[in-house]
Parts: structure tokens; C-alpha cells; sequence
């Protein structure tokens, strides 16, 4: 049901790769009155469903995809379908190679381990739907690396915990203080620049699961969570210091104003834009 992407009537398939999910390429695609032929792939498959309904037959049967369902299939399945009653079917796509699937070890595991493996099927799982959309959402975004490295470690941390083998490894609480603190240092002297998690992997000789992990539990959120904080505090510094909010953006690290504005108004309730003009005009008491 899932066949190498191509552009006919009826159909709208997009296709490219992420750098924070390496050894992968992702997919976009909205079908209507399509039928896919019996077909398998060198790769696993991830497909999750945004809208409509596909038909897939597999080995192991015959099921219907709803909306934020997640079919997985594993490389040299065979499988096939159609669009469910000729209506519409929107899904996007993981399509995880062999380097992939050998990287995903290193990603969730702190030292390469077996190939990871996740049982097909479909999986009626909303909460691991929705962490997979929001990882797949984050290059249209334009998100910061780190930010969406982390999506990715999320979400392939939940496919695997709950479906996978191994599971991923975290390490016992209060083992990690000292890797954390170097970890926090580094984010407060770089994060101007668009850091990458694997930076911080290279500090601490963990997992990018097991480190996010970790983070989280002893500041409260992840690394690049906490460096949008660190980010925040600069542009209001600057703010204050007279400067306007997009240049303010570009001098604190944000990828442009909207990431600001967006990150700004969650924390702080008001838009940068409004917070300038609380401040006194220059010359003013």
C-alpha cells in the first residue's frame, strides 16, 4: 500500500529527507481511488493516518486505517490495498533504511546494540500518532536542529518502547548530575548558535534518549526546550536595551521573528512587539 511515491491525477506525494533522522526519508501523501498492488520495501515502514482511510492487506490479514492509527511494516513484508471506498486517504510516511535502522541503536541506546526492530501491524495508538505528526511536522516548521532531533528521539523512543526491540535504555535517577550540569554549561555558552544534540552527546558518552531524558528530569525540560529559554531571556535583554523584536530575534539565536513572537507569546503571554512598548522610550525617565 505504501509504493515509491509519483505524481498521477488524484494524487499529491511529497518526499524528502531530514539531517535529524538520519538514514531516512520522509512522505507526504494524499490519495483518492487508488489502488496499490502487491508490492514490499527494503525498508520499515511508518505510516500514520491524517485523514480518510486506507485498505491494507497483509500475511497477517486484512485492516482499515483511521485517523491517528499507525500501520508499521517491517523491510520485506509484502502488502497491498486500496483508498477505503474510493474517498480519500492522507498519511505520512517514515521510511527507515538498513543505516537507519542501524543508527536508531546508537540514538536510543547508549552503546550499538542489535538492529531495531518493531512488530508490524496496525496499532490503534493516538498518543503515538500524534508524537510521530509532530515529529514529521517539524521540517516544514523550520525548527532549530536540536528541536527537531528531539521530536524525533520522542517519538522513536515511544514506537520502540511500547512495539520495539530492544527497548530503549535509561539509566537509574541521580546517576547523571555531573554529565547534566556540563551539559547545561555548554547550552548557556552556545546557545546563539543552532546546536545539534549530538553535541551534547559528545560531552556526557550517552544516548540522545537517555541524555534528553535525563536533562528533563534534573532542569525540568529538555535541552532544547531550555535553550528556547536561555534564548528568551537574551531577546528580552535586548528588548529592554532598545533593540526591536526582529532584531532582537536574530541577536538571540531564533531562527527568524515568528519563532520568537510564537515562543514569546507562550511564555510570557504578550507578544514581543507589545512587550517593547512597555518599555520607557530611550531619553524617558
Amino acid at each position: 500500500m505504501l509504493s515509491r511515491p509519483s505524481a498521477k491525477p488524484g494524487q499529491d506525494v511529497r518526499l524528502w529527507r531530514d539531517a535529524a533522522l538520519p538514514g531516512s526519508y520522509l512522505v507526504r501523501a494524499r490519495y483518492q481511488a487508488h489502488e496499490f498492488e502487491r508490492h514490499l520495501h527494503d525498508e520499515m515502514v511508518i505510516a500514520v493516518t491524517e485523514e480518510g482511510a486506507g485498505r491494507c492487506r497483509t500475511r497477517l490479514g486484512s485492516d482499515i486505517s483511521a485517523p491517528r492509527t499507525v500501520w508499521l511494516f517491517a523491510p520485506g513484508e509484502y502488502h497491498c490495498g486500496d483508498v477505503w471506498e474510493d474517498r480519500l486517504w492522507n498519511y505520512r510516511g517514515i521510511y527507515i533504511e538498513a543505516e537507519g535502522r542501524a543508527s536508531l541503536s546508537s540514538i536510543l541506546m547508549d552503546a550499538r546494540s542489535t538492529e531495531m526492530y518493531a512488530a508490524p501491524g496496525l496499532h490503534n495508538d493516538t498518543q503515538l500518532a500524534d508524537t510521530l505528526l509532530h515529529a514529521h511536522k517539524a521540517e516544514e516548521l523550520n525548527l532549530p536542529l536540536m528541536e527537531k532531533q528531539a521530536r524525533w528521539c520522542a517519538a522513536m523512543g515511544l514506537l520502540f518502547g511500547r512495539y520495539g526491540r530492544p527497548k530503549p535504555r535509561f539509566g537509574a535517577a541521580g546517576n547523571e548530575r555531573s554529565k547534566m550540569t556540563r551539559v547545561r554549561d555548554y547550552l548557556a555558552a552556545n546557545f546563539l548558535r543552532n546546536i545539534s544534540i549530538d553535541e551534547l552527546v559528545a560531552l556526557c558518552e550517552l544516548s540522545r534518549y537517555h541524555l534528553m531524558r535525563s536533562f528533563a528530569r534534573e532542569y525540568g525540560m529538555p535541552p532544547h526546550a531550555y535553550t528556547n529559554q536561555l534564548r528568551l531571556l537574551e531577546a528580552k535583554r535586548l528588548i529592554d536595551a532598545g533593540e526591536r523584536p526582529a532584531e532582537a530575534a536574530a541577536s538571540a539565536g531564533f531562527y527568524d521573528q515568528s519563532h520568537l513572537t510564537h515562543l514569546f507569546k507562550r511564555a510570557y503571554g504578550i507578544t514581543p512587539g507589545a512587550y517593547a512598548a512597555l518599555r520607557p522610550r530611550r531619553g524617558e525617565a
